[in-house]
């Protein structure tokens, strides 16, 4: 293979953008936290812990339990429907898994836990070539909403962390959806 600029080209499909994503978060008064509510967020990370085994001074290792690390979301807040604010829902949902001055819970201890989704989207078909669902979903840590008289031109967002059960990968999205040749490099001739 020789090693030019037209071969790359040739070879890449435009790779995957950060920016095309689609989410599925209902929080449990029903209200979505919609696409272009989730501002920003990173894949969860899959880790398997190791075991560290002595053995005449060195040591093997050897795969451990799986931990589930949070879940951070940023959201840009929005008000626009009856349910209000994403924000005011998300801390609705916090008292009532632990309320502020009874220190009780109205849901015990399962929650109102919530499924959600996170895909990938192909830049090209917007079809998704990664998806992952979280199970059994509740918010640790909602805010802090940063408010500043000196902020202009900005909406508000904050950070959401949420622990989940357990995630999974759904194996039928592969790779990349792109058929049919490479629609970012097309050679003339």
């Amino acid at each position: 293979m020789s090693n030019s600029i037209t071969t790359f080209g040739a070879n890449f499909y435009g790779g995957t953008r950060r920016h095309s994503y689609r989410v599925n978060c209902t929080l449990p008064s029903g209200k979505p936290i919609l696409e272009f509510n989730a501002y920003a967020f990173a894949l969860p990370a899959s880790i398997i812990n190791e075991i560290g085994v002595p053995y005449r001074g060195r040591n093997l290792y050897i795969p451990g339990d799986r931990d589930y690390q949070p879940f951070t979301l940023s959201i840009l807040d929005d008000t626009g429907s009856d349910s209000g604010s994403i924000y005011s829902n998300l801390m609705e949902w916090q008292r009532s898994l632990n309320d502020h001055t009874q220190n009780d819970s109205e849901t015990g201890a399962n929650g109102d836990r919530q499924v959600w989704t996170l895909e990938h989207l192909d830049y090209y078909t917007e079809t998704p070539i990664k998806k992952i669902t979280l199970k059994g979903v509740w918010p640790v840590s909602v805010g802090p909403v940063v408010l500043s008289a000196a902020s202009k031109n900005e909406f508000m967002t904050f950070d959401t962390t949420v622990r989940y059960d357990y995630f999974e990968i759904d194996r039928s999205v592969s790779g990349s959806a792109t058929n049919g040749g490479n629609p970012v490099f097309q050679q003339n001739g």
